[in-house]
C-alpha cells in the first residue's frame, strides 16, 4: 500500500501546481493613426461697408457738449462689454455688444469729440465683425488727434491700439494704418 501511495504521489506531485505552462505573450499589432484632415480655423467674414456717416461736423448740430453725461454713458458701455466677455451664450454676448454700441453712440452724441467713446465704439464694432465701421471710427480718432486740445488724449488712445495686440486681430495692419501709424 505504501508503494501504491508513493506511485500515486510521484505522478501527481510532479505536475505544475496551476496547470501547464502559460502561453507566450505576444506584442499587440501596432495600429496606424488615420490620416488627420487639416483642421482649418473658420474664416471670419467681416462686414466691409459701414452704413453710418461719421464725417458730419458736430458743430452743424448746434449741440452743447455734455462731457459728464458722455463719460457716464461710456462707463455703462464698458460695463456691457465686460459683461459680454463673461457671458456664456452667443446670444447674450451679441445682446451686450449691441447695448454697448448704443451707449457709445449716445456718448458721442452728447460729446462728439470724446476720445474714449470713439475708441471703445471702434472696439465694439470690431467684436461685431463690423470692420468698415471700426476703421471709420479709427480714422475719426486720427482726426481728433489733430485738434490741439484733444491731441494728448487721442494720441494716448492711438498708442494703446499698438500696445494691445488682441485688438482688431483680423485686420490689424488696416487698423494701424487708419490711425496714421
Amino acid at each position: 500500500m505504501l508503494g501504491l501511495a508513493l506511485a500515486c504521489f510521484g505522478t501527481v506531485g510532479c505536475q505544475p501546481l496551476y496547470g501547464s505552462k502559460p502561453e507566450k505573450l505576444r506584442n499587440p499589432e501596432k495600429k496606424h493613426k488615420p490620416p488627420e484632415a487639416e483642421v482649418k480655423a473658420p474664416e471670419i467674414k467681416y462686414v466691409e461697408e459701414c452704413q453710418a456717416d461719421f464725417r458730419d461736423d458736430p458743430k452743424k448740430l448746434r449741440l452743447v457738449p455734455q462731457p459728464t453725461v458722455a463719460r457716464q454713458l461710456v462707463q455703462v458701455g464698458d460695463d456691457a462689454m465686460n459683461g459680454a466677455d463673461k457671458a456664456k451664450t452667443d446670444e447674450a454676448k451679441v445682446g451686450l455688444w449691441k447695448e454697448a454700441i448704443s451707449k457709445y453712440i449716445n456718448a458721442l452724441i452728447k460729446d462728439p469729440y470724446n476720445v474714449e467713446a470713439t475708441l471703445d465704439l471702434a472696439r465694439a464694432y470690431d467684436r461685431m465683425l463690423r470692420k468698415g465701421c471700426a476703421i471709420a471710427m479709427l480714422k475719426r480718432l486720427a482726426t481728433i488727434s489733430t485738434y490741439p486740445k484733444l491731441s494728448s488724449d487721442a494720441n494716448h488712445a492711438i498708442d494703446s491700439i499698438g500696445d494691445n495686440a488682441g485688438w482688431f486681430k483680423g485686420y490689424r495692419k488696416d487698423a494701424i494704418a487708419a490711425v496714421g501709424r
